[in-house]
């Protein structure tokens, strides 16, 4: 393996290795934020490709390929429980200045529907919900970096969001 860099997320980094795959960063995002737990994904550690299992499995023989070569594809998984939720806490708290919009965050999200309630207090201020959107962008790549340093795998090159610009990309929120 020759590795010819990295990218950083929180002091670790993320090592670029020619003979890694390429990721599928755009199905590591969508793997990564479903939230039905029926499904699962998988990497594939040769292609870079995100595999699905599940009830309305497309591929019948998918989960019987991943369970015969275990070493090969790594399990995802979702957010860790509470993250995205956290999300919104901290946005809410330490992003939004106007005491209003703050409060009716605040309240959206508690109990059942907080996602959906969150969004939809978002909706009346446009430009907060841009800076929500990039926010939750950003941590959701900053996941999907722990994921890779925690997971002990090599990519094949820097994700589209990683800039030379920003030694961090923009992870360094």
């Amino acid at each position: 393996m020759t590795v010819t860099g990295g990218f950083a997320h929180n002091g670790a980094a993320v090592q670029i290795a020619l003979d890694a795959p390429i990721p599928d960063w755009e199905s590591f995002e969508f793997a990564l934020e479903c939230a039905d737990p029926l499904i699962q994904f998988y990497y594939d550690i040769v292609t870079g490709e995100v595999h699905v299992t599940g009830s309305f499995e497309d591929d019948p023989g998918e989960r019987e390929r991943i369970d015969a070569d275990p070493l090969r594809y790594r399990e995802i998984g979702h957010l860790r429980p509470g993250e995205a939720h956290g999300w919104m806490e901290r946005f809410a708290a330490e992003e939004v200045s106007d005491e209003q919009l703050r409060g009716r965050l605040r309240r959206a999200i508690v109990g059942r529907g907080c996602f959906r309630r969150f969004k939809e207090a978002l909706l009346a201020a446009p430009a907060e919900r841009a800076r929500w959107f990039d926010y939750r962008n950003s941590l959701l790549r900053r996941s999907i970096e722990r994921w890779f340093v925690e997971s002990g795998l090599s990519v094949g090159a820097r994700p589209p969001w990683w800039t030379a610009e920003s030694p961090q990309g923009d992870s360094a929120r």
